[in-house]
């Protein structure tokens, strides 16, 4: 299987002159642990970076920025760890271990946005490539807590708020 089958397709996008607490309004809206960093181009939007609540709290409030006029802009790193929508639940890991990140964006061969995975999703689909193994009970287990809190967030977040338009984002050239 390949990593385009088990990503989340709807990525959180947000230009990068939004602020942090918008930013961090919008991680809590869609239950996400990341936004995608985008700028307008005349091409339409293009990745800039990947903000995580992480950074959100390391990188922003721990050094005392002013969450409503600090744009999200300015604690974006720009680099971006991309893996091909063909790419295995192995190469993935390694491109997760190999770059030192916890989620990674995934490519269309086009260089299109098709979506992002996080360790989360990689978990999961590892409980259920490994069963009959010493630990598939443990590591099914954990990954069957994730996605019972992932559903109910969701339904919670979808009675309480309104789903936002799919827009397409070009990611950077390499």
């Amino acid at each position: 299987m390949n990593i385009e089958g088990m990503c989340t397709h709807s990525v959180v996008t947000a230009d990068r002159s939004r602020t942090l607490q918008e930013c961090a309004a919008l991680m809590g809206e869609n239950h996400v642990g990341s936004i995608l960093v985008t700028e307008e181009t005349p091409d339409g939007p293009q990745a800039v970076g990947l903000v995580t609540d992480r950074d959100l709290v390391v990188e922003a409030m721990a050094h005392g920025m002013a969450p409503g006029q600090t744009s999200i802009g300015q604690i974006t790193a720009r680099r971006l760890v991309a893996a091909p929508a063909t790419a295995s639940i192995d190469e993935a890991i390694q491109v997760m271990n190999s770059e030192g990140v916890r989620r990674l964006l995934v490519a269309s061969p086009d260089r299109r946005l098709v979506g992002i995975i996080s360790m989360d999703d990689l978990l999961m689909a590892l409980a259920g490539k490994i069963a009959g193994a010493a630990l598939a009970g443990e590591i099914a287990g954990i990954a069957q807590a994730i996605r019972r809190g992932l559903t109910r967030e969701t339904a919670a977040i979808r009675r309480s708020c309104e789903l936002c338009g799919e827009r397409s984002v070009r990611l950077p050239a390499p």
